[in-house]
């Protein structure tokens, strides 16, 4: 029976290099086809034979192992999939449930999200500082600095160890714990640091309760409009200070791009997904599609142009496939509705593609830019500006309140959250004034800076106002708690981190309480920064000494020499960190898998840890492949955008 087997092996494997070998030979020969009918050398073909011959093994299992099971996956995520089942085409099922947060799995999703944008927001700028801080002090040469520079990289070959990783966790333990023991001990030694040391926990705890009331979907009332306004009046504060400069309007463009793109996404993945789909956001969508893209085309980047228009071509293709498999009857008035629009964005997708790019094409493709978002802005404004929405507007700049009643619970938790209108306007509204402050520019420098002062003065009021009277409603749910005698579940967290200062007897409950759970991974994270170090490390070694004396005979100090000379330099190696602690952080899996607990799963769940327990543990395929796709589109979005805004900052050398 043994003998048996291994024969069996051997054939198969037998077969697999036959195949390989067959294969390879007929890509060869198709790519010396393709040379030849582009009449190249017969020198020329033969190098193109040989060389697609070798290649084919790779590229031919490319094919099989990675864009094979990625199709597949991609029709697996209309799906309801699920192992020894029947496959059903549910059409955006799947992702309607995860991105509109339907469902527990929905809540799930949106929640394992905002996990993994913690980890990125917080996680990655504080590894990249521990990996730079361990790198100046590697840097110098003293005797013995070898040793010290391996014992820094020994983290990164033991942090993915089951048997360190669970170390860690009888380090962080509450009771007894090695981490909390050594600070404890120093708190003694030290009365300086013992202070510092329970500010740190006053306010981990309280931004971290914060958060969890944000994750779980509490409102936060006039609080939604404080940051928009406070984004956008930081930006123009920066616009207006000072000189206009080319600096500047490419800032103002960055920020109308960035915060833009933001508000696209969040608008499409509602709208898209709604159920019936609104005909509108097809008009909004192709208005994104077709201002890219001639963007795109002023800054004479013809590929990526291209990449768009395709991207957004087969974006309108999936679009018609799902309403296809919806049954709809191409004659019915309610199919009508739907195919208009897309008949329309695909002609003038189709238009931006063909021909030579002029000021008359580019003339025009604006023009349906306004058309299409005006149809959409038709669409959706009266619901949501209409009646005395508008208020809102009103109150705040002048410092007045919106809440009428404080003491009606379901006041404050339902009717008021739904009348205030949607803070998507002030972020629509930040783009619009970010975009026209860099299209008026250094041509009417007058309008710019009325457009700037003014704005600025309404965003700064909008603040100034919505987080007073955003005061006043979290304080509503406190007093009403007092006088009811009922528990406050409203940012509970929040406002027990608050209303305590920590005592000296106070420790982190890094694996037992949600408020600690994620510091607690991204301490492990800042512990093994050593592949960060390296990187650093030999970007510090590539820095001219001539650089920092020419600096100090100029009399540049440690801290202008770090910001104007290190930084600069270094600048390649920090940007490959970001881009690829960015993808990490939202890829974070190992550590999740072997630090959970059940008082923590759910605090610490990424959006990679919850795929592959919604994949391989519960075995719901069509699912797992829908998050895995929104995760690509966001990593890739995320990339995407730290290219694009790399190179005002990043110095290569010449």
């Amino acid at each position: 029976m043994a003998s048996e087997a291994r024969f069996h092996n051997l054939e198969w494997a037998l077969y697999t290099v036959i195949f390989i070998v067959i294969s390879s030979v007929l890509l060869g020969a198709l790519a010396r086809l393709v040379a030849r009918l582009f009449r190249l050398s017969g020198a020329e073909q033969r190098k193109i034979f040989w060389g697609f011959t070798f290649a084919g093994p790779w590229i031919i299992g490319f094919f099989i192992f990675v864009l094979g099971p990625a199709l597949a996956s991609l029709y697996y995520s209309f799906t309801d999939y699920q192992l020894g089942q029947s496959i059903e085409w549910i059409g955006l099922d799947n992702y309607r449930a995860l991105l509109l947060g339907e469902g527990r799995q929905g809540r799930m999703f949106n929640t394992s999200m905002l996990n993994s944008f913690y980890y990125a927001l917080l996680g990655v700028p504080l590894q990249i500082t521990a990996a730079l801080a361990m790198a100046m002090l590697l840097n110098n040469e003293l005797p013995g600095i070898r040793a010290f520079r391996m014992i820094f990289y020994m983290p990164v070959i033991l942090a993915g160890g089951p048997a360190i990783l669970l170390a860690w966790r009888y380090m962080l333990a509450s009771n007894g714990g090695f981490v909390n023991e050594a600070m404890r001990k120093l708190g003694d030694l030290f009365f300086v640091f013992d202070y510092l040391y329970r500010l740190f926990i006053y306010g981990t705890e309280a931004f971290n309760g914060f958060y969890i009331g944000i994750m779980r979907g509490d409102p936060l009332g006039p609080w939604k409009y404080t940051l928009p306004a406070l984004l956008a009046g930081l930006l123009l504060f920066a616009l207006i200070r000072g000189e206009w400069s080319e600096g500047k309007r490419v800032l103002a463009w960055r920020g109308a791009t960035i915060i833009g793109i933001a508000v696209a996404f969040r608008l499409m993945s509602k709208g898209l997904m709604a159920q019936p789909i609104d005909p509108a956001w097809i008009y909004a969508g192709g208005a994104a599609a077709l201002a890219g893209i001639i963007l795109l085309a002023h800054e004479r980047r013809g590929l990526a142009r291209l990449i768009q228009v395709v991207t957004a071509l087969a974006a309108l293709a999936v679009g018609a496939l799902v309403l296809d498999r919806a049954g709809f009857d191409v004659a019915s008035r309610e199919s009508v509705r739907y195919l208009v629009p897309l008949g329309l964005v695909a002609t003038a997708l189709g238009f931006s593609a063909v021909g030579p790019w002029t000021r008359r094409k580019s003339a025009v493709l604006w023009a349906v830019v306004g058309a299409f978002g005006l149809i959409a802005l038709a669409r959706h404004a009266p619901g949501e500006m209409g009646g005395d929405r508008l208020e809102v507007v009103a109150r705040y700049l002048t410092f007045g309140s919106t809440i009428e009643t404080k003491t009606d619970l379901d006041y404050l938790q339902t009717a008021f959250p739904e009348w205030l209108m949607s803070a998507t306007w002030f972020y629509g509204l930040a783009v619009a004034v970010l975009a026209g402050i860099a299209l008026l520019g250094d041509r009417w420098p007058r309008a710019r800076r009325a457009l700037s002062i003014g704005a600025a003065a309404f965003f700064g009021l909008m603040a100034i106002g919505s987080f007073l009277d955003g005061r006043a409603y979290f304080g509503a749910f406190v007093d009403l708690a007092e006088a009811t005698g009922k528990t406050n579940y409203h940012f509970a967290m929040f406002h027990q981190a608050l209303n305590q200062f920590p005592d000296r007897t106070r420790v982190p409950l890094w694996m037992n309480s949600e408020l600690w759970s994620k510091p607690a991974l991204i301490l492990i994270t800042m512990w093994s920064s050593g592949t960060g170090m390296l990187i650093f490390l030999a970007a510090l070694k590539s820095v001219p000494r001539a650089l920092y004396e020419a600096a100090e005979v100029d009399g540049a100090n440690t801290l202008q020499r770090f910001l104007k000379i290190t930084l600069p330099m270094i600048s390649p190696a920090m940007f490959y960190n970001i881009v690829i602690g960015v993808i990490a952080a939202l890829q974070t899996f190992e550590i999740i898998y072997m630090l959970q607990t059940p008082l923590t799963r759910d605090s610490l769940s990424s959006a990679a840890f919850l795929l592959y327990a919604r994949t391989f543990s519960e075995l719901r395929i069509g699912e797992g492949a829908a998050m895995s796709w929104i995760l690509v589109v966001i990593i890739l979005t995320l990339t995407a955008l730290q290219f694009r805004y790399s190179r005002s900052w990043v110095h290569y050398e010449a």
